[in-house]
C-alpha cells in the first residue's frame, strides 16, 4: 500500500502544513528579491500566512489532555 494511505489524519494534516510553509517560504524569498507594489504587497501577504501557517503547525504537535 501507499504511505499515504497508511498516513493518520493528523500525520497527513501535519504533512500539508510543512508543504503549505515550503510554498510560502519559496513565494517569500522569490518576491523579496522583486521590486514593485505588487511585490512588496504579495511579499506581505506571504509572511502573514507563513507566521499563521506556523502557528497552525505547532498546534498540531501539541499534546491534548
Amino acid at each position: 500500500m501507499s504511505e499515504t494511505k497508511q498516513m493518520s489524519p493528523q500525520r497527513k494534516k501535519r504533512r500539508y502544513a510543512k508543504y503549505a510553509m515550503a510554498a510560502a517560504m519559496g513565494v517569500l524569498v522569490i518576491s523579496g528579491m522583486q521590486r514593485g507594489r505588487t511585490a512588496r504587497n504579495l511579499h506581505t501577504a506571504s509572511g502573514i500566512v507563513l507566521v499563521g501557517l506556523s502557528v497552525y503547525h505547532t498546534y498540531l504537535y501539541k499534546n491534548r489532555s
